[in-house]
């Protein structure tokens, strides 16, 4: 369970990392930046949350129905190699969107996932807000394909 923990709490850092990765690029405008650098300090929060799980994280109760990670881990992988892309490549706006759009959806399944897989009622809420909040985000940059494409 805690190693599951633990590969969220990078997921959601190497999300933070994308979005300022992605808020560099010259060919994006200013509000857009803006967005991406707010989606990024989220991604954060929610890193933070995680680690504060991770610190009651003992027992029985905080343990797995599966004890299959290979989700998880595969979305760690695919963000990291975004990561690397967003560091060689300068996006245009439609592909800093799209990036973020596939991310935060592929966010929201895992989040699902996990808020069904853990026993602990508190990490389940945990995992479903964090769920909420990836749509929020979708919604956002969305919203911002409607207003900058």
């Amino acid at each position: 369970m805690k190693k599951n923990l633990l590969l969220c709490v990078e997921i959601e850092e190497t999300a933070a990392r994308i979005y300022r990765q992605l808020a560099t690029s010259d060919k994006l405008p200013g509000e857009l930046k803006v967005l991406l650098k707010n989606l990024a300090n989220d991604e954060d929060d929610h890193a933070s949350q995680l680690r504060f799980a991770l610190r009651f994280a003992t027992g029985s109760d905080f343990s797995l129905k599966s004890s299959d990670l290979t989700p998880t881990q595969v979305l760690l992988d695919r963000s990291k190699e975004l990561l690397d892309k967003a560091s060689q490549l300068d996006f245009d706006v439609r592909q800093a969107i799209e990036a973020g759009i596939e991310l935060e959806q592929d966010f929201c399944r895992v989040h699902i996932d996990n808020s069904l897989e853990f026993k602990n009622e508190s990490l389940k809420k945990m995992f479903a807000a964090l769920a909420q909040d990836d749509k929020i985000h979708s919604q956002k940059l969305f919203d911002a394909k409607t207003k900058f494409l």
